[in-house]
């Protein structure tokens, strides 16, 4: 389970920004930072309002796509996003504070209560009174500006959520707070937990449109995220659980490309190369019934070179498009540590991971756009298309054997 939350929260806080792109962009290799002017490029700088007024649905084969909508002139423009994947936020909105700058700030809030009683008389006598209680804040800006020929831009997020209690009594969670009053022919108990979870990540962006050897433009990304969590769970005045966990990553990516159109106009050309760094740290402690336990995973690696190409050829009635991306990590060390105690029993085992030279597996990706005047249609193929051939067209993870899309309208 540690393994799976560490991975969400760096696909949160740092590959995920990557993936924020319209099918266009994935089809192209699946970088939104090497396709210039593309509206993914308000995913990443949210000074691209400025660039045109538009709506856009993201994802429309499923049954709640996200979507975009840009209103207003320069220096004066706004822009509201939300929809499955902000499906709990309160509030999101884009603002243009001059030709060259905006922020983009995003709040979620809630809080949610329970009380439970069962009175069974039916049977021997019982009474039972659970109170549940929950609240969860979230918040992160943006700020982005343009300097001549540089764009920047700067986020911060912050998150205080419950985080699990242990389920030993089979009640849902998480909680933020849990309480319970049990009456009984064989006596009374009170049982109580409580549970949060604290989450801060800060990443900073940028995007030149000046390169290094034949390359014309480069990008650079930073980042940092920490989560840090606390869970008790007390039985009739016994502690019989007392949970903290923490996680701290920190990446680093640098990447060359270029931007060139062939052939009048009719073929565009994307290519690029860079590397990456990363720094994954995670400690998991938990007290059960006298018993002791701590796990500490480390990862350290570099990922170079990472190599994206992209071709989009203009037909007559549509635009085909290919895209290949190949990711190879060269440096590589892990280390895991489990102690355990409990009594007279110390169990401790460690063991560490280091590898230089390494493979990556080459990801293709094909699609097609469709123009009729301001409205564009932009889908993406899943490869399974061309092996097993359009078995569905629709399916939530873009079409299993069919294809998923994009829908945007500019004006």
């Amino acid at each position: 389970m540690k393994k799976i939350t560490l991975l969400v929260l760096l696909l949160i806080f740092s590959i995920g920004i990557l993936q924020a792109t319209d099918k266009r962009v994935q089809a192209l290799g699946g970088n939104p930072y090497m396709v210039l002017g593309d509206d993914a490029s308000i995913q990443l700088f949210p000074q691209r309002i400025n660039d045109s007024d538009l709506i856009y649905f993201q994802d429309i084969h499923t049954a709640n796509p996200d979507y975009l909508l840009v209103v207003g002139d320069s220096t004066r423009t706004w822009g509201f996003y939300g929809g499955a994947t902000e499906k709990d936020d309160y509030f999101n909105v884009i603002r243009s504070l001059s030709s060259t700058s905006a922020v983009r700030i995003g709040l979620r809030f809630g809080i949610t209560s329970r009380t439970i009683i069962e009175d069974d008389k039916e049977t021997s006598p019982s009474t039972s009174e659970i109170k549940l209680s929950q609240t969860n804040i979230m918040f992160d800006m943006e700020y982005g500006m343009d300097k001549g020929s540089k764009e920047f831009s700067t986020s911060f997020m912050f998150g205080l959520t419950p985080d699990n209690i242990n389920q030993l009594w089979g009640f849902p969670g998480p909680h933020g707070t849990f309480t319970g009053d049990y009456v009984s022919p064989g006596g009374n108990s009170s049982d109580e937990g409580k549970a949060s979870s604290l989450a801060i990540a800060l990443q900073t962006k940028v995007r030149d449109r000046n390169g290094l050897f034949f390359f014309d433009n480069s990008y650079a990304v930073f980042g940092l995220n920490y989560q840090g969590g606390a869970s008790e769970f007390t039985s009739a005045t016994t502690k019989l659980e007392d949970q903290s966990s923490s996680q701290f990553g920190m990446y680093s990516i640098y990447k060359l490309f270029n931007n060139q159109t062939l052939a009048n106009d009719k073929i565009f050309l994307v290519y690029g190369i860079g590397g990456e760094l990363f720094f994954n740290r995670q400690a998991d402690e938990v007290k059960l019934s006298g018993a002791e336990s701590t796990d500490t995973d480390m990862e350290f690696g570099i990922v170079a070179p990472t190599i994206n190409i992209g071709l989009e050829a203009d037909l007559k009635y549509t635009t085909l498009r290919f895209g290949m991306e190949r990711r190879i990590t060269s440096l590589g060390y892990s280390s895991q540590k489990e102690v355990y105690i409990s009594g007279a029993t110390d169990d401790e085992d460690t063991s560490s991971r280091f590898t230089l030279g390494g493979n990556g597996a080459y990801v293709y990706n094909a699609g097609m756009g469709f123009n009729y005047g301001q409205l564009q249609l932009d889908i993406l193929v899943n490869n399974n298309f061309w092996i097993t051939g359009p078995q569905m067209i629709f399916n939530d993870l873009y079409g299993t054997l069919g294809v998923c899309a994009d829908l945007v309208y500019t004006y």
